[in-house]
């Protein structure tokens, strides 16, 4: 008797649907289509296993010093280039480490160390046709020659032990680009939008990690929705392809609803609460998203209050 199968995702059938395209790089990711489902679980599995513990990533940086590293990571960043996926991968590296690192108090020294060192390893896992620069250009220029090559080196080994050697993780910029697929046709404006307000999460510790990788990247995607609108359907197909990445999730809806008010709330402080913490880092990510390339998400307000999903 043949072994009785999932049926295939929607995921999985867009992918299939590409193989008779011209393009090779369209029957490339035809070829992914057997794989999908069990690939974008397997991606759920590794992100949670490596999400750093919220719990011990404040025991070890307070909120301002992270939050003042999050905003020189986005302002560097924008000035010499680096990709937005070496932006999370930067910034997931380096709370992962502080998650795990011996507690006690850290130099500012060391602190510039582990943070260009988390820096380093990210442009490690980067196609090398992402920058033009050599690793010890970067560090001089980001480290304005403050960090010489050989600290750097013995950083990057004392930030790795802790880590289990164990990079390249996914990110929730990752789960936004998968989660995507199906739907970023509906408006340019989409991908976006939810990647600006995934960045305006890095400010806060406790949105960015206390989610899901999975459950965050699909509520900004929805939040984007909701405010451009997008048609309905967009937010079906967003749920149906959380549910295949989360199958143990009872309610993904609810996850998705309790995050939203989350990013609702970061939001509309980073807009209009000058007083708020998180707002001179949304300044500069305002600035950042200012630049005709992200097709002007960075003017669009939050809407009045959090989505409500029928």
């Amino acid at each position: 008797l043949a072994v009785p199968t999932a049926p295939q995702s929607g995921l999985a059938a867009l992918l299939a649907s590409l193989a008779d395209l011209p393009s090779v790089e369209a029957r490339a990711d035809a070829e992914m289509a057997e794989l999908a489902d069990a690939s974008m679980r397997a991606m759920h599995e590794q992100a949670e296993e490596h999400r750093p513990a919220l719990g011990n990533l404040l025991e070890a940086v307070s909120h301002i010093d992270r939050r003042e590293t999050m905003d020189w990571l986005v302002q560097a960043f924008d000035v010499v280039g680096f990709s937005d996926g070496m932006l999370f991968q930067s910034a997931l590296l380096m709370d992962r480490y502080h998650a795990m690192r011996p507690r006690g108090e850290v130099s500012a020294k060391d602190s510039q160390q582990i943070l260009l060192a988390a820096v380093v390893v990210a442009l490690k896992t980067e196609s090398r046709d992402e920058f033009k620069f050599s690793l010890r250009q970067v560090v001089a220029h980001l480290g304005q020659d403050k960090v010489s090559f050989k600290e750097l080196v013995a950083a990057e080994l004392k930030m790795l032990k802790p880590l289990g050697f164990c990079v390249g993780t996914p990110t929730v910029h990752e789960f936004m680009e998968v989660l995507s697929t199906r739907i970023s046709h509906y408006d340019h404006r989409l991908v976006t939008l939810a990647g600006f307000l995934l960045q305006l999460t890095l400010a806060d510790a406790c949105v960015h990690w206390g989610h899901p990788h999975a459950v965050l990247a699909a509520s900004a995607l929805i939040m984007a929705a909701l405010t451009l609108p997008v048609p309905a359907d967009a937010m079906m197909i967003l749920l149906e392809d959380l549910r295949l990445l989360c199958p143990h999730f009872a309610e993904p809806a609810s996850e998705v609803l309790r995050c939203c008010a989350d990013l609702h709330i970061l939001w509309v402080q980073s807009f209009s609460v000058p007083q708020s913490l998180v707002w001179p880092f949304a300044q500069h990510l305002r600035s950042k998203f200012a630049h005709k390339r992200y097709h002007g998400v960075a003017s669009i307000e939050p809407p009045s209050c959090a989505p409500v999903l029928a």
